[in-house]
C-alpha cells in the first residue's frame, strides 16, 4: 500500500466510526485512535523507490561475424565437400563399392555435380567484395546439402542399381583388392592388374566415371609389387 492509499483509507475509516458510532465513547477513542495511528504509519513509511525505465541497461548487441569471416568459413566448407569426394575417386574400394555416385541419371548426383559447377565459379582467391560473397555462401551452402544427398544415396544404393554383370564385376574387383594386400609380391601384382582391368571396363561400359586418381593410385601399387 502507498503512502498515499493509506491516507486515503485513514481518513474514511475515522469519518465511518464517527458517523456510525459503532462504540461507546471510550471505544470509539480507541478505534479512532487505532484507525489513525495505522494511517500514519502508512504514510510516514519509506516509499519504495520504482525503478526508471530510462535508467535501465540496454541489452548488449549479439554479435556476428563479419562477411569476410563468412566467407573464408565458406572457403572451408567447399574444401571439406571437395576431399569428401575427392576420397571416393581417388580410393578404388570407395569406387567399387558406390558407383551410383556416378549414375548421371539420379537427380541426386545431378544435383550435387551442378551445385559443385555453381560454387566453383563463384570461388575466388581474395575476398570479392560483399554481394560475391553473399552469393558464394549460398552457393556452398547448397553444395554441403547436395552433397549430403549424393553421398547418402550412393552409400545406400552400393552396386544394386547396377545390372548383373557390373555388380558382380565390382564385387569381384573388391575381393581381388582385399587378396592383393594380404598375398606376397608377385601374387599381389596380378591380383591389381586383374582389378585394373576391371575398373577400365566399367568404366567402359559408363557404370563409373574413368577414374584417372584411382587408377593411378592402382599403377603405383602395382609397380611397386612389381619391383619388390
Amino acid at each position: 500500500m502507498t503512502r498515499g492509499t493509506g491516507g486515503v483509507v485513514a481518513i474514511v475509516g475515522v469519518i465511518l466510526l464517527v458517523v456510525m458510532r459503532p462504540f461507546g465513547p471510550v471505544g470509539l477513542l480507541i478505534a479512532l485512535a487505532l484507525v489513525l495511528g495505522g494511517g500514519l504509519l502508512v504514510v510516514a513509511a519509506p516509499a519504495r523507490p520504482r525503478p526508471d525505465p530510462v535508467a535501465a541497461p540496454a541489452p548488449a548487441p549479439t554479435p556476428t561475424r563479419s562477411i569476410t569471416e563468412r566467407w573464408q568459413r565458406a572457403i572451408d566448407h567447399h574444401n571439406q565437400v571437395l576431399g569428401a569426394y575427392g576420397a571416393f575417386e581417388l580410393d578404388p574400394r570407395m569406387l567399387l563399392q558406390y558407383p551410383a555416385l556416378w549414375d548421371l541419371s539420379a537427380p541426386e548426383v545431378i544435383a550435387f555435380h551442378d551445385s559443385m559447377e555453381a560454387a566453383s565459379e563463384l570461388r575466388t582467391d581474395t575476398f570479392p567484395g560483399t554481394t560475391h560473397a553473399e552469393r558464394y555462401l549460398e552457393a556452398v551452402t547448397e553444395l554441403r546439402s547436395a552433397w549430403a544427398r549424393a553421398d547418402r544415396f550412393a552409400r545406400s544404393t552400393g552396386t544394386d542399381a547396377l545390372d548383373s554383370a557390373d555388380a558382380r564385376d565390382c564385387r569381384r574387383a573388391l575381393k581381388l583388392l582385399n587378396h592383393a594386400d594380404a598375398a606376397e609380391s608377385a601374387e599381389r601384382a596380378t591380383y591389381l592388374q586383374q582389378v585394373l582391368g576391371t575398373v577400365d571396363r566399367l568404366a567402359e561400359r559408363g557404370v563409373v566415371r574413368r577414374p584417372e586418381r584411382a587408377r593411378e593410385r592402382l599403377e603405383t601399387t602395382l609397380r611397386r609389387a612389381i619391383e619388390a
